[in-house]
C-alpha cells in the first residue's frame, strides 16, 4: 500500500477510536455509576474539628501529645500537615492531620488526657459522583490507548502514520497519567480522614492571669505611652511655631490698621 494512502487511512482509523472509544468509555462508566449508586456504600470524605482547653503551661505538652500519637501510628496512618504554637500570654496551638478512620480516636484521646474535649464537629463530602467520573475517564483512555497500540502495530514503515499515532499516544498517555493521579486523590480523601485540633486555655486560666498579666506588662505599657506621647509632641511643635507666628502677624497688622482709623479720625 502507497504511504500516503495509508496516512490518510490512520488519521481516519484515529477518528474513528476516538468515537468508539468514547462509546465504550461510557458504557462501562455509566455500567459503574449504576452499581455504584445501587449499592449501600457511599464514598464519603469526612472532616473533623476539635477544640481542646487546658492549662496556659499545658498547652506545649498537649500539642506534644498529638505529635507522639500521629508519629507512633507510622507515616502510613497519620500524617501531620501543619502545626503551629504560641506562647503566653495568650497560649494555643493547633494541629492538623491525615489519618486512617482507626487512628483518629487515637490522635483525640491521646490528646484528651492532658486537656478537657470542648467541642467536636465532623463534617462529609460524598465524592461518589467524582470517582465515578475518574473511573469512566480512565476506562476511555485505556480503551483508546489500546486501539491506538494496535493501530501502531499495523502502520508498519509508514513514517507519517506513525508519527501522528505516537503523538496521538503520547496525549492519551499523559491524560491517562492525569486522571488517575486525580483518582488516587480521591481514593486518599475517602480512605483517609483530616483532623484540626485548636488547643486553647480560656476555660483553665485562673482568676488572677488577666491582672498579673497586666502588671507585668505595666512597665512596657507606660514606656510605650511616653514614647507616643513623644512622638505626638514632635509633630505638634512645628504647628504651634507657626501657629504663633501667624498669630502674632496678624495681632500686628491689626494693630496697624487701629492705628491708622485712629489717626485719620
Amino acid at each position: 500500500m502507497h504511504p500516503r494512502p495509508l496516512s490518510i487511512v490512520c488519521a481516519g482509523l484515529l477518528v474513528l477510536l476516538a468515537g468508539c472509544s468514547a462509546r465504550h468509555g461510557a458504557e462501562q462508566g455509566n455500567a459503574q455509576v449504576a452499581q455504584q449508586a445501587a449499592g449501600p456504600a457511599r464514598q464519603l470524605a469526612y472532616e473533623h474539628e476539635v477544640d481542646i482547653d487546658t492549662a496556659p503551661d499545658r498547652v506545649a505538652s498537649t500539642q506534644a501529645a498529638g505529635l507522639r500519637a500521629c508519629r507512633d501510628a507510622t507515616a502510613a496512618a497519620c500524617t501531620l500537615l501543619a502545626s503551629s504554637i504560641e506562647g503566653e500570654p495568650n497560649a494555643a496551638a493547633t494541629l492538623k492531620f491525615r489519618a486512617r478512620p482507626d487512628v483518629i480516636p487515637k490522635l483525640v484521646a491521646a490528646m484528651g488526657q492532658h486537656a478537657e474535649l470542648v467541642r467536636q464537629s465532623t463534617r462529609a463530602e460524598d465524592l461518589s459522583a467524582p470517582i465515578a467520573d475518574a473511573a469512566r475517564q480512565l476506562a476511555m483512555l485505556d480503551d483508546y490507548r489500546t486501539r491506538l497500540e494496535a493501530l501502531r502495530s499495523r502502520a508498519g514503515n509508514d513514517i507519517e502514520a506513525l508519527i501522528k499515532v505516537n503523538h496521538e499516544l503520547a496525549e492519551v498517555q499523559a491524560n491517562y497519567e492525569a486522571a488517575a493521579g486525580k483518582r488516587a486523590l480521591l481514593a486518599q480523601r475517602v480512605e483517609t480522614e483530616i483532623l484540626d485540633v485548636s488547643i486553647r486555655s480560656a476555660r483553665h486560666r485562673s482568676f488572677w492571669a488577666p491582672i498579673g498579666r497586666a502588671l507585668r506588662e505595666f512597665g512596657g505599657h507606660l514606656a510605650e505611652g511616653i514614647s507616643t506621647a513623644i512622638t505626638g509632641l514632635a509633630y505638634l511643635i512645628p504647628w504651634l511655631l507657626l501657629m504663633s507666628v501667624l498669630g502674632w502677624g496678624g495681632r500686628r497688622l491689626w494693630r496697624r490698621r487701629r492705628g491708622a482709623k485712629i489717626s485719620a479720625g
